[in-house]
């Protein structure tokens, strides 16, 4: 664990993957102006080949230039230390062939931009395209900045506005990408047309961009590694705003994603999904102070998804640091089958999912409406410590090897233990209005409650099944309804030194019963029961230790229990 922690502490504060300056690229070459070169503006005619052939006989560090007015291509090559800037529009020609974007065909015939081995350039344009923006395949060490690029918002089966492929040292900034495919009209059912997708690259940088109103995710990344998505705006696109999805070649890791603002996207803010064989694979993945607003909808219907801060399935070595959630339509953070994850200091207004398989999962200085575990949870550690929550789902059935939950205010708390494992439930503030027990344990290993403050407005506030064991609470304040404590003949429970009073009105108002006792330990409590009234009852036969009680108010009625102590 602390190798891990380590690791994601690093990531928080390390400087973006590219840090070289504007023009840091260029070679101070000569600008070549098209116009200036017979180049017709506002032409209708295809200009592609004239236009390449300024740009194949540039001097590597030159820049080919176009000024205000429209240029008709098909497609443009780059070269090798050959820039392109535009004032102009760049946009296809009606004779650029249009393709359908497919899985199997994932780049087009006709890109508007095409750089193909190309290296050490950059693009400044505006682009207007009926398939990719830019496409870059094996090309490395290129700059897209001050761009905007516009897609065919009335294609079903569109391509993405920028795509790399094998591709590496790649930086996107200040740039818009939009309109690329249909807008999602279906809950259940999106079309393709990413703003960016990344496939199997590394060393991508996006950062101060927009990116928005695409059929599908405004940033897709597969089989890449090395990428940051920093301080951009990501929003109304048909899937997620950041999707990153697995191959088999095992290179997806260290990521960065970063002061993102990412709103109205119709499925996650952040969704990061690994189907791949491996299992819980380590990804050195840091998620840090985005917002996240309004995401998992279309024209204001649900869809399957959405999720405010992030999805994680079968994934490892993640931490997710202040980022801010709300309205979102799934959880702030859904957990699947996952290694290591760490959440610290995120505020949303809904909950926390985990289901399935997870090693560890650390929750600090948190607030969220609860934390649910999903039946089928098989956890080994789960730490839920300084947090300001709701309350704490637990259905029947789940693992947790160490379950600790630590110094935590709960507003609306109760909680069903019924589980294998250990629970720990140290220095909480837990506030329960409900008819349901405060605290229930009907199944764990052992469980110490301990140093809590606990008001129990309607109900009882601790209730120990026959099926508990080795139960500890010591040194808590209870405020009960009802039964402050009762335990059903549970194995071995230890009530030391609390502070336990009863809230009149109730229709047991006992501050401690136990039935059958069975190895039962009373020591040092103070027990303020209804005057008159008898406050700690014990019923059946059994065996208790009781030592040093004090009964401020009520009297106590041991039965036919065997009673030891002083």
């Amino acid at each position: 664990m602390i190798r891990n922690f380590a690791v994601l502490i690093f990531l928080l504060v390390a400087l973006p993957f590219l840090v070289y300056g504007q023009d840091e690229l260029s070679k101070n070459g000569n600008e070549i102006d098209v116009v200036d070169n017979g180049i017709l503006q506002d032409s209708e005619t295809d200009q592609t080949e004239a236009i390449q052939e300024l740009i194949d006989h540039a001097t590597e560090g030159d820049t080919v230039f176009f000024p205000e007015g429209t240029y008709l291509v098909r497609t443009l090559q780059l070269r090798t230390g050959v820039s392109i800037r535009s004032l102009g529009i760049i946009k296809h020609h009606p004779s650029a062939k249009a393709g359908e974007f497919s899985i199997e065909k994932q780049n087009s015939p006709n890109p508007l931009i095409l750089g193909r081995g190309a290296k050490d350039l950059s693009i400044s344009i505006k682009g207007e395209s009926i398939n990719e923006g830019i496409y870059l395949f094996k090309s490395h060490q290129i700059r897209i900045y001050d761009t905007e690029l516009v897609g065919d918002s009335l294609k079903r089966r569109a391509y993405p506005g920028i795509m790399t492929f094998e591709s590496s040292e790649i930086e996107i900034y200040n740039t818009r990408i939009h309109h690329f495919g249909m807008p999602r009209a279906e809950t259940h059912s999106y079309q393709p047309g990413s703003g960016i997708r990344i496939l199997s690259s590394n060393t991508v940088s996006i950062h101060d961009s927009e990116i928005y109103r695409n059929g599908e995710n405004g940033v897709f990344i597969h089989g890449s590694r090395k990428v940051e998505v920093i301080n951009n705006i990501i929003h109304h696109n048909g899937m997620s705003a950041i999707q990153v999805a697995f191959g088999d070649s095992g290179k997806e890791n260290d990521y960065i994603f970063s002061h993102n603002i990412m709103d109205e996207n119709a499925s996650d803010a952040i969704d990061i999904n690994n189907r791949s064989k491996e299992k819980a694979k380590d990804i050195e993945c840091l998620i840090t102070e985005n917002i996240a607003c309004g995401n998992g909808y279309v024209k204001g219907e649900s869809t399957p998804d959405g999720s405010g801060i992030v999805t994680l399935i079968n994934v490892s070595n993640v931490l997710i640091y202040k980022n801010k959630a709300v309205r979102n339509n799934r959880p702030a953070i859904y957990i699947e089958s996952c290694g290591v994850i760490l959440a610290h200091s995120n505020w949303a207004d809904n909950q926390v999912e985990i289901t399935l398989d997870l090693e560890e999962f650390h929750v600090t200085d948190n607030r969220f409406s609860s934390i649910n575990l999903i039946a089928n949870t098989n956890a080994k550690i789960i730490h839920v410590r300084d947090n300001e929550l709701g309350s704490l789902s637990l259905p029947n059935t789940i693992q947790v090897g160490e379950f600790t939950i630590e110094n935590n205010d709960f507003s609306h708390a109760n909680f069903n233990f019924n589980m294998k494992g250990t629970v720990n439930l140290t220095g909480n503030r837990i506030k329960n209005k409900s008819r349901n027990p405060t605290i229930l344990i009907t199944k764990a290993d052992g469980a110490l409650i301990e140093n809590n403050e606990i008001l129990s407005e309607n109900s009882s506030a601790i209730i120990l099944r026959k099926t508990a064991k080795n139960v500890q609470i010591i040194e808590n304040e209870i405020k009960s309804f009802n039964t402050g404590i009762f335990d059903d003949n549970s194995t071995a429970l230890a009530v030391k030194n609390n502070k336990i009073t009863s809230i009149p009105g109730g229709n047991e108002n006992q501050t401690f019963r136990s039935h059958y006792p069975n190895q039962l330990t009373l020591e040092g409590n103070e027990y303020i029961g209804i005057a008159d009234a008898e406050t700690v009852v014990l019923v059946g036969k059994g065996k208790a230790r009781i030592i040093k009680e004090n009964l401020v108010s009520g009297t106590a009625n041991y039965g036919e229990v065997e009673i030891s102590g002083n």
